[in-house]
């Protein structure tokens, strides 16, 4: 893969699938600016060539202004031509145990967060004039239930039909809309499983295994390729095949 020349953008860049993400763009070649809530980015652990072309900006993509100002700024007067957005909450919470609170967290990020950062980072890629590519992070949850994880779920819902809309809107004019849909992958996030139901999720996987981010990394940067030119509005699961024996 050689993405030298383009620039990326990587929301929830600081951590998990979008940490691996930003490496993954990076060692291409792409110049990657990672954007999060933190003030510093923790060291990407990536080569050291692929880390200085790294930088980061705090960002807060529940605020709408402050994010399309962000994304306007990191386009400058080099426009922007790669967009990963890999923010997201997760928290239990089957229906009837899902207060307000617990909803509208889930919501602000996952939802209405994903929302403003994914036009904002359209619109910067429809001014570049070039096309370019935009990689939405959902899960395999956006596809079947997960018992006791209701708010989730409807956010990964979400991710699947924006993710066909946004394609069929901009496919025209050479930009690429398309999620990868991790299975459960071994994450910061998903510490909240103990290791004894981590077993007993691998064992419901046909590839017996949870994923690492390095592996949904490889897809996203796919993606992200040339080698994903014709691709548009595809929801890829990347899943060890947990997909493959249940109706979707």
């Amino acid at each position: 893969m050689d993405l030298r020349g383009k620039i990326a953008a990587v929301v929830g860049g600081t951590s998990g699938i979008g940490r691996a993400a930003a490496c993954r763009l990076a060692e291409a070649g792409a110049r990657v600016v990672t954007l999060s809530r933190r003030a510093v980015a923790p060291d990407p652990g990536c080569s050291p060539e692929a880390a200085e072309r790294i930088t980061h900006r705090r960002l807060n993509i529940t605020d709408s202004a402050e994010t399309a100002e962000v994304f306007a700024e990191l386009a400058g007067t080099e426009g922007l031509d790669l967009a990963v957005h890999s923010a997201g909450v997760l928290a239990p919470g089957a229906t009837l145990d899902t207060d307000d609170e617990l909803w509208r967290r889930h919501m602000a990020t996952n939802a209405d967060g994903l929302f403003f950062s994914a036009r904002e980072s359209l619109r910067q890629i429809r001014a570049s004039g070039r096309g370019g590519k935009v990689v939405i992070v959902g899960s395999v949850s956006g596809q079947v239930g997960n018992p006791g994880f209701a708010a989730y779920c409807a956010t990964k819902g979400l991710v699947v039909n924006l993710t066909r809309q946004m394609a069929l809107d901009y496919a025209a004019e050479g930009i690429n809309v398309n999620s990868v849909l991790p299975g459960f992958t071994d994450t910061e996030m998903t510490a909240i499983y103990d290791s004894a139901t981590k077993e007993e999720i691998a064992a419901t996987i046909p590839a017996k295994a949870w994923a690492t981010p390095e592996q949904i990394a490889n897809a996203v940067l796919f993606l992200c390729s040339p080698l994903a030119d014709y691709v548009h509005g595809a929801n890829l699961a990347v899943d060890g095949g947990y997909l493959a024996g249940r109706p979707a």
